[in-house]
């Protein structure tokens, strides 16, 4: 079983299984893939944190909404109720503390995951 097959562990936040599964193994599409996220996901970060500082709930929901699929396909669920909810507050536009509070969780997490795909990607995947 090659990493990518990986189930997960307790310590990381992607599991790249759902990824290896959904392109029946083709490394070269798992590293656009990755690619892809590592271009996306610190773009869409930084829109979100001017998001909250302008409190522009709209750009808020859109970006967590798109981020929910990018989360998914790397396998990150610790995303998925964080990322619920700063959709849920920004629809409604209420709650800035909240929705910063669960965007530091959300940079926190994704900084960690862009690691775990950037080592992935160097150790198991060559394209």
């Amino acid at each position: 079983m090659t990493s990518v097959e990986n189930t997960g562990n307790p310590e990381t936040m992607c599991n790249f299984r759902y990824l290896h599964e959904i392109v029946n193994g083709n490394l070269n599409l798992i590293g656009g893939i990755m690619d892809a996220f590592l271009k996306q996901v610190p773009e869409d970060l930084t829109t979100i944190n001017e998001a909250i500082i302008l409190e522009d709930y709209s750009t808020i929901r859109s970006y967590a909404h798109t981020m929910k699929s990018s989360a998914s396909i790397m396998g990150i669920s610790a995303l998925a109720p964080i990322l619920d909810e700063l959709v849920m507050l920004s629809e409604k536009a209420v709650d800035i503390d909240k929705i910063t509070s669960l965007n530091f969780q959300l940079n926190s997490i994704l900084k960690q995951a862009i690691e775990e795909v950037k080592t992935e990607k160097l150790n198991n995947i060559q394209t």
